[in-house]
């Protein structure tokens, strides 16, 4: 096993026992707010960023921060736990050298599936596998994140978002960020 994986899967595996039933229920039931009936709802966002990328190489600068778009839907299937399609596109090009070679990266898109755990009330963490789209080469990746929502009304929240992506050892990065959420449907 590659050894940049090693922390990553310590941090899904401690994701996951936190989200667990048995997890939630000992961290006290006064966080969690648990409607008697959970009614499934979708919810849509839409993101604005900067996304450091530290390996990023532009003229003589290494490290950039880029603006970075991102849009996502929600599916809660369950009071804490949900589902989401991830997309987001960094709105600069730049190069990433990777075995000193560079490697052109413009305007990359990033999607991703990923499974969201709702420990708090305004509060998921959420991780996911997917693509980083270019048209120089595409990278799999890693996304680990997590937002802390304020609910403005029963139909709209504001959000803040950090994730961390690694795309297959050759770079990383760090994406700060506000989105945006609306609730498109629920089950009545």
């Amino acid at each position: 096993m590659s050894n940049y994986l090693r922390p990553i899967i310590n941090f899904i595996t401690t994701l996951l026992l936190l989200c667990s039933p048995k997890a939630i229920q000992l961290l006290g039931q006064s966080n969690l707010e648990t409607p008697k009936k959970h009614q499934p709802k979708i919810r849509g966002a839409i993101m604005m960023a900067n996304s450091h990328i530290p390996k990023a190489i532009e003229g003589s600068f290494k490290g950039i921060t880029s603006p970075t778009w991102g849009i996502d839907v929600d599916y809660f299937f369950h009071p804490h736990w949900s589902v989401a399609l991830q997309g987001d596109i960094i709105l600069q090009s730049f190069a990433i050298e990777d075995d000193n070679v560079l490697l052109e990266r413009t305007n990359p898109i990033a999607i991703v599936p990923v499974i969201h755990g709702h420990i708090f009330k305004h509060w998921s963490f959420y991780t996911g596998l997917g693509y980083e789209l270019e048209k120089h080469k595409n990278f799999f990746l890693i996304r680990l994140g997590t937002e802390y929502s304020f609910e403005i009304t029963e139909q709209f929240e504001i959000a803040l978002n950090l994730m961390y992506e690694n795309k297959q050892e050759v770079y990383d990065t760090w994406t700060f960020g506000i989105a945006f959420n609306k609730r498109l449907w629920q089950k009545k």
